[in-house]
């Protein structure tokens, strides 16, 4: 087991998939965790689970609240060991069908909670501190119909980037994660799209064969944080995650059946 024991850690989208099991994972080798989320009940719910943390209700996509939930979070921990960026947004949409109210939408969750998250953060980050940020496997393999979401996703690398020039105090890893069940990933995808998309995806090589399990996915990103901070001499800059087992060849009524499952597994069937 990897120890974060007296390491304090902010997780930005620990109410459900990914971001959840990070927070559990932290809490779990001894950290003191600020769990964030907007669904107060969920982020109660993990906490308990964990046997302690602190619970932070904000919603990342206002850039007022961004500030205040860091001031939360080092109020309650006294400081900031590692922050790591879990919360995204991603809708199902074509390009020629997304206006812009929805590219700002997306972009205001991926590319500028993330800075601003990351701005309010730096003062209070320890040195040699890290800051890790959820990517994903579509930046430069774009999928039909999340475009605004790959686009986002590549502006977040893009800052992150930036950030390591301009704080080498500190340290900054990307990490692009592939296909990951149950996740909140496919929560707002329209049933009808995503069954004329799923055949477009398949047929350019992007559906993998199997889903990498969430709590094996959270563990393995906790894990990496813990070693890197317990490592001053190493910065994990970048690192890609995805299921082995190649490309999916099926019939994808079944891969619609699954994301139907593991939205509700996440958030139930009152949604």
């Amino acid at each position: 087991m990897n120890d974060m024991e007296g390491r304090r850690a902010l997780v930005v989208g620990a109410s459900a998939g990914i971001g959840r099991e990070v927070a559990l994972r932290f809490a779990a080798i001894g950290a003191d965790v600020a769990f964030h989320g907007r669904r107060r009940d969920r982020l109660e719910e993990a906490v308990t689970r964990s046997g302690g943390g602190h619970v932070i209700v904000a919603d990342v996509s206002d850039p007022g609240q961004c500030d205040a939930l860091v001031a939360e979070a080092v109020a309650n921990l006294g400081g900031l060991d590692a922050l790591v960026f879990a919360a995204s947004s991603s809708r199902l949409s074509l390009a020629q069908d997304t206006d812009g109210e929805e590219w700002a939408r997306v972009f205001a969750s991926n590319v500028i909670a993330p800075a601003l998250v990351t701005r309010a953060a730096l003062p209070h980050l320890s040195p040699g501190g890290m800051c890790a940020f959820i990517s994903s496997e579509s930046v430069g393999a774009p999928y039909h119909g999340l475009i605004p979401y790959g686009a986002s996703k590549a502006a977040l690398e893009e800052v992150v980037r930036g950030l390591r020039i301009e704080h080498p105090a500190h340290r900054f890893a990307c990490i692009r994660v592939g296909n990951t069940a149950p996740t909140e990933f496919g929560r707002d995808f329209t049933p009808e799209l995503a069954g004329e998309l799923m055949p477009k995806w398949a047929a350019l090589g992007r559906l993998p064969a199997q889903a990498m399990d969430v709590e094996e996915l959270g563990r393995a990103i906790a894990d990496s944080v813990a070693i890197t901070l317990a490592s001053p001499s190493i910065e994990l800059q970048d690192m890609v995650v995805r299921a082995p087992g190649g490309c999916f060849a099926g019939d994808v009524s079944s891969l619609l059946a699954e994301v139907d499952a593991n939205r509700e597994a996440a958030y139930g069937s009152d949604r």
